[in-house]
């Protein structure tokens, strides 16, 4: 089987779309209105069964909703919606599939390029570069985690995927 590569530039311009779309261009970006209010989707903060809780969220197509582990930090929770609703926007089909259950009970396989895409969907609709150069070179970590509403982790991922640093 061949390994798909993950199209970062088609996840960028689909969070720039959905940005524009939404008229949003100051952090944070709130990816639950976002969710419900321009894509149409619901989003339900629910406790997991104990042996999925390891499970930060899913996004269920038939039900059209992206389910957070309401457990998770929130910063986190913030991410996971913004990672489920990448899926919604760019994986349906696959999310409609049997091959998206088989993940969500491996809990996500981060080899696999959807979610490699998902997360670059997330990054750039939470942290968009536009956004970033405003801020990342006078900020600490901590500032722009608060600015951004997302965890540390995932700002350090994104200037590190930015800038290199």
């Amino acid at each position: 089987m061949e390994i798909q590569k993950p199209n970062y530039k088609h996840a960028q311009a689909e969070a720039m779309r959905l940005l524009s779309e939404a008229g949003i261009d100051e952090s944070p970006v709130n990816p639950i209105a976002i969710a419900k209010n321009i894509v149409g989707v619901k989003v339900d903060f629910v406790t997991f069964k104990p042996e999925s809780s390891n499970i930060s969220g899913f996004y269920d197509p038939q039900e059209n909703a992206i389910f957070v582990n309401r457990e998770e930090f929130p910063l986190r929770q913030t991410f996971t919606v913004a990672h489920e609703l990448g899926h919604k926007i760019l994986h349906e089909e696959w999310a409609k599939s049997s091959d998206y259950r088989v993940l969500l009970r491996d809990s996500h396989s981060e080899d696999d390029f959807r979610e490699k895409e998902a997360n670059a969907f997330a990054a750039n609709l939470l942290m968009p570069r536009s956004m970033v150069d405003r801020y990342w070179e006078r900020l600490t970590m901590s500032e722009l985690s608060q600015l951004f509403a997302v965890s540390v982790p995932a700002v350090k991922a994104r200037l590190s995927f930015l800038y290199g640093v």
